[in-house]
């Protein structure tokens, strides 16, 4: 027999049972003979000369995975790159546009919110303020006297804490690009200070919108940053760290005194300011929460827990 016609050896096994199904005259000496090869033959295992082929392909078959992995990888890569120079770019154009549109606003800006009278108020003796347009204001002082006052944005009495925000929202971004943003109110008790800057749960001031814009502002951005959580008051000329408690017993030990002074950059330090690191909006009004409390106050005839501080 030609050696290249030969079948292997593993189909031995299935060789003999085929003949044992044609040779149905044989003698059953000569099939139990058969059947005893049968069983002493070893388990039908693909030969090593045949599973080298399979080897190979297989082989071949991860290394080409492989590349293809390496090359869908180099081109996330590049790709990403494209993308992070993209939002580098937009920042750079949106951080212009925002210094422009500042720059046309103003670097101070004064704003006027008209406070609507309440429910059982005594009206009587307060004089009346009409709001001619949207920067400007006119104070009825007398029956025939008035005097008009200009701003650069008049709040109408029916005005929202959403319209208050949205024209204080650009300086409050401006923080995250290197600059120093300063809001503050500025009136009599009763006018409406606290709850334009704190505002109520259903209806948040100021403080609360700029922190968890920020934080927002933050997560958007490719950048990482890094905050910081400190609140004081002014209240009689002295500085009063709201994170601290303060000292209600003559044993009670005496916080820190605080000391202002401005730092190499030109920026202000303020000495032994507790500053607590937040890394979520939700953390900051904790805190933010927590340093109300301890603020000074005291009842007018306008407000029984009228802030008595600047903060």
């Amino acid at each position: 027999m030609n050696m290249d016609t030969r079948k292997p050896v593993g189909n031995l096994a299935e060789s003999i049972r085929s003949l044992l199904g044609l040779k149905a005259n044989l003698t059953s000496s000569w099939a139990d003979s058969v059947s005893d090869i049968i069983k002493s033959l070893p388990s039908e295992e693909p030969r090593t000369d045949r599973i080298k082929p399979a080897k190979s392909e297989t082989t071949n078959s991860f290394d080409d995975k492989e590349v293809n992995s390496g090359t869908i990888i180099l081109k996330l890569k590049d790709e990403l790159a494209a993308l992070t120079a993209y939002i580098n770019q937009l920042n750079i154009q949106r951080r212009q546009v925002l210094n422009e549109f500042l720059d046309l606003k103003g670097n101070i800006r004064v704003f006027c919110r008209i406070r609507p009278i309440t429910v059982g108020e005594n009206s009587s003796h307060l004089s009346t303020v009409v709001t001619l347009d949207s920067s400007n204001a006119l104070l009825k002082l007398a029956e025939n006297k008035s005097k008009r006052y200009s701003f650069d944005k008049v709040f109408h009495p029916g005005s929202s804490q959403d319209d208050v925000f949205l024209e204080v929202e650009p300086v409050i971004k401006t923080a995250l690009d290197g600059y120093n943003a300063c809001i503050f109110a500025y009136g009599q008790t009763g006018t409406g200070k606290t709850y334009t800057m704190e505002g109520t749960p259903d209806c948040p001031g100021v403080v609360p919108r700029a922190m968890e814009v920020l934080f927002k502002q933050a997560v958007d951005s490719n950048h990482a940053f890094l905050f910081s959580f400190s609140m004081l008051e002014i209240y009689l000329g002295n500085l009063k760290d709201l994170l601290v408690p303060q000292s209600t017993k003559v044993t009670d030990p005496l916080p820190p005194s605080l000391s202002v002074h401005t730092d190499p950059k030109g920026g202000i330090e303020i000495d032994n300011l507790v500053s607590i690191q937040v890394s979520d909006f939700n953390q900051a009004l904790s805190l933010y929460r927590l340093g109300r409390r301890f603020r000074s106050t005291a009842s007018t005839n306008s407000n029984i827990a009228s802030s008595r501080s600047h903060w």
